[in-house]
């Protein structure tokens, strides 16, 4: 059974998103019987969360791998922090790398799993977001100090809604122990010790170098270098691993000069609807809350209507493939340092053309957005079914809502945008979607939220 089906125990999801069986599983026994269970809170609680880590992401302008990072540890956190109010789901302890236990709330107690949950953020949010110029900078932006003020603010909200201090107390209690126990298996994933490290690109004919619109576009160094090195959440080293570019070429006859050939001329005859998929996935920092921000969206536009349990477990499942593929795709990156299609389009076939969207300052194979959006299909393929749905995340930017048979066909509109945006060969987008959906499958086979 999926784990569609077995939200629907929840709430009755069935045709939300895709018909249900009739089939059911029998609701286990509450490891905290004096406590309401999660599904009788609104998912409200963490999609608030989430929305917050998306606007702190899109104001400080953080960067799609580390953005990947914060949602995912940030939607663990939320999982974990009412799982014990989910009868017939278990805690993801034991189950990814480096957790191998977390605290557990005492069975004689009553607790507010909304107040957990804010205890528990309250903790983790701001320990996992990362300032891209903290090193420098000793201050807390107004978008990260929205992550320490919602804490307060959602407690306020339990205490108004009439839970007692006694349970107030228990709750925020085991919040925060929780939350320090996610901290600092979170902050020893590697990251702290890659974040500023030097790196000197490789040169030769096929290696990434800087390209811009102007010369003040460009950088000294890629993107995180380093971040392909981190703890992943559950693959194994060189799973899921790419097959490699085609062989370097400059000669006119060869597959790879094709490949950037087919790049050059989609941009000369580019269409309208093309220009529209381009832009609708295009997800930039410092504009949005990055591609995975994209996808986080898509699922709160899911859950808006469900309780606090499929809210989280859905966010959870989604964001482990998030950190997964962007550490993935990024290990590929720096393993290959292949350069961008601008670069080789303006050294052998057109010395002053411009993709239409910002050439990203780090190596082209694989696509990160393809990546994570391969991983992201799967697992909301797994949990909600592969039935039709209408992305409308981006109505307020002024795009119009973009239908899709379905998950996977979503993330094939991804890919290829960055095609049509000129920044991707076919290579990296196609390479990329199935290294992501190789790290969606590996996360279903090997996760278990309902054991």
């Amino acid at each position: 059974m999926s784990l569609y089906l077995r939200a629907a125990l929840f709430v009755g999801l069935c045709g939300a998103v895709t018909a249900c069986s009739s089939d059911r599983e029998p609701v286990a026994e509450s490891a905290t019987p004096l406590s309401p269970q999660t599904s009788g809170f609104p998912s409200t609680y963490a999609r608030q969360w989430m929305t917050n880590m998306a606007n702190t992401v899109k104001f400080d302008g953080i960067s799609p791998p580390v953005a990947a990072r914060t949602y995912a540890y940030g939607a663990i956190a939320i999982y974990e922090a009412v799982v014990h109010g989910m009868p017939g789901h278990q805690s993801l302890a034991g189950q990814l790398h480096g957790l191998d236990a977390l605290p557990l709330p005492d069975p004689t107690l009553e607790y507010d799993w909304p107040t957990v949950l804010a205890a528990t953020m309250g903790v983790v949010a701001p320990a996992v977001y990362v300032f891209p110029e903290r090193l420098f900078f000793e201050f807390i932006t107004p978008a990260e100090a929205s992550l320490k003020s919602l804490a307060v603010a959602q407690i306020g909200h339990r205490r108004a809604a009439g839970v007692s201090e006694a349970v107030i107390g228990n709750s925020v209690a085991f919040g925060e122990q929780l939350g320090g126990a996610i901290a600092e298996w979170a902050n020893a994933d590697g990251y702290a010790q890659v974040r500023y490290k030097g790196f000197i690109p490789p040169t030769g004919a096929d290696k990434w170098v800087p390209t811009g619109f102007s010369d003040t576009d460009k950088v000294a160094n890629p993107l995180e270098p380093g971040f392909g090195t981190l703890r992943t959440l559950v693959l194994n080293p060189g799973e899921c691993a790419p097959p490699g570019p085609p062989p370097f070429s400059t000669d006119p006859s060869s597959a790879f000069y094709a490949e950037a050939s087919a790049v050059h001329q989609n941009e000369v005859n580019l269409t309208d609807e093309q220009l529209e998929i381009a832009r609708f996935w295009a997800d930039g920092p410092r504009d949005t809350a990055t591609p995975a921000g994209h996808w986080v969206a898509i699922t709160t536009q899911i859950v808006r209507p469900q309780n606090l349990a499929v809210a989280a477990a859905a966010y959870a499942w989604i964001s482990m493939g998030f950190l997964d593929s962007f550490i993935s795709c990024w290990n590929a990156k720096f393993q290959y340092n292949l350069l961008r299609p601008e670069t080789y389009i303006r050294r052998h076939i057109q010395a002053d053309w411009r993709p239409v969207l910002p050439t990203p300052q780090f190596p082209t194979y694989t696509s990160g957005h393809s990546t994570q959006s391969g991983a992201s299909a799967v697992l909301l393929t797994d949990m909600f079914g592969s039935g039709p749905f209408t992305d409308n995340t981006k109505l307020r930017r002024g795009f119009g809502a973009r239908s899709f048979a379905n998950f996977t066909a979503a993330a094939q509109e991804a890919a290829i945008s960055r095609f049509y945006g000129g920044i991707h060969y076919h290579f990296d987008d196609n390479d990329g979607l199935t290294q992501g959906t190789c790290i969606g499958n590996a996360i279903v086979s090997r996760v278990d939220l309902t054991p």
